[in-house]
């Protein structure tokens, strides 16, 4: 099976406290290949807190293929006023269980907003 291209112009926006909007750019080719996107999004770390805390763990979101833009929500792992670094990875699902993947897209940051 023919690869996949690597996404790009990576943009966030619309963002909250517990939400953000994000699209990207593939070639056309893959806009009708792709069955999954893969989202890598870490908290970047305070180096000024001095506060005991456990190390925030990267969080991998895996999403079916949607028109994008798309929202990611979760307050489960989103806090406000943080900054975050996000990548996207395209995927396609295979006949066998197993999936064809792009590379992984150059890494964006942003903060989250203050709560409402």
């Amino acid at each position: 099976m023919e690869l996949l291209s690597t996404p790009h112009s990576i943009e966030v926006n619309n963002i909250t406290c517990d939400s953000f909007r994000i699209s990207w750019s593939m070639e056309n080719s893959d806009l009708e290949r792709v069955t999954h996107y893969f989202i890598d999004l870490n908290k970047k770390e305070n180096k000024n807190s001095n506060k005991f805390k456990h190390r925030d763990v990267p969080t991998k979101l895996v999403a079916k293929a949607v028109p994008l833009p798309m929202t990611v929500r979760g307050h489960w792992f989103l806090s406000p006023r943080t900054e975050y670094s996000v990548a996207v990875q395209t995927a396609v699902k295979q006949s066998d269980g197993e999936y064809l993947v792009s590379g992984w897209s150059e890494t964006v940051e942003f903060c989250t907003g203050g709560e409402a």
